[in-house]
């Protein structure tokens, strides 16, 4: 049985005839491809990389104790005059209301400016007029999320630096990242992020500590292995 040559469309000929010419097509698509994924991500770490704020060095002090602010409850002590003693929240205008001497401002003060003014104001009224005045329960707090124990609420009751608050919440988790945990603060209207290597400390290394203000936002990545 005789086989009939097959006849081939002249465009198709053609096409095979470029094709021979061309060596080897894979290298050049292997080029193409990762130039474009060079481009991508180029792309992708200029317009869409989040910002990342340098720490200021304010970070590195611990914040003034004993400021009172709205919200705190406070507990002020008449020792010469003890039906007057009392637990009260410093309202929203920054005021309490006490007998005899009516609405005081309380916020933004320490407890020890605040016992000394009303000391003074209790003079003419009391024959003991010496007023305590402490911290009962602050309403500042700091949150802390991701890879720890148990992620919540810290009541930011004294000086609180991140580390110590991730060990408060039971510490980093089995898959957690020490060296990427971040510190999400408002200032000024605007949320800035930075971001702290816990690692140094808990590996012995010296590393300054950074202290939490009131309202901030501590989150443990993930780690990537």
């Amino acid at each position: 049985m005789k086989t009939k040559n097959l006849k081939v469309p002249g465009a198709l000929r053609r096409v095979i005839r470029s094709l021979a010419n061309v060596t080897d097509l894979r290298p050049r698509l292997r080029a193409a491809f990762s130039v474009g994924l060079l481009a991508s991500a180029f792309f992708l770490s200029t317009a869409c990389s989040p910002t990342t704020y340098d720490i200021p060095s304010n970070a590195y002090s611990s914040s003034p104790k004993g400021t009172l602010s709205v919200g705190d409850t406070i507990r002020v002590t008449y020792p010469g005059a003890p039906e007057f003693n009392q637990t009260l929240k410093i309202q929203a205008d920054g005021k309490i209301g006490l007998p005899m001497v009516g609405n005081v401002s309380a916020s933004g003060r320490t407890a020890s400016s605040l016992q000394s003014s009303l000391t003074a104001m209790y003079e003419s009224r009391l024959n003991d007029p010496t007023v305590f005045v402490s911290l009962d329960k602050p309403a500042a707090s700091v949150y802390v999320s991701g890879e720890v124990g148990a992620p919540g609420k810290l009541l930011l009751d004294r000086s609180l630096t991140a580390l110590e608050a991730v060990m408060e919440v039971g510490g980093f988790s089995k898959a957690a990242n020490p060296k990427k945990v971040y510190v999400i603060r408002t200032e000024g209207g605007n949320q800035k992020r930075y971001v702290l290597n816990l690692a140094n400390p808990l590996s012995g290394y010296e590393s300054q500590a950074f202290y939490l203000r009131p309202y901030d936002v501590v989150y443990v990545e993930r780690s990537n292995w």
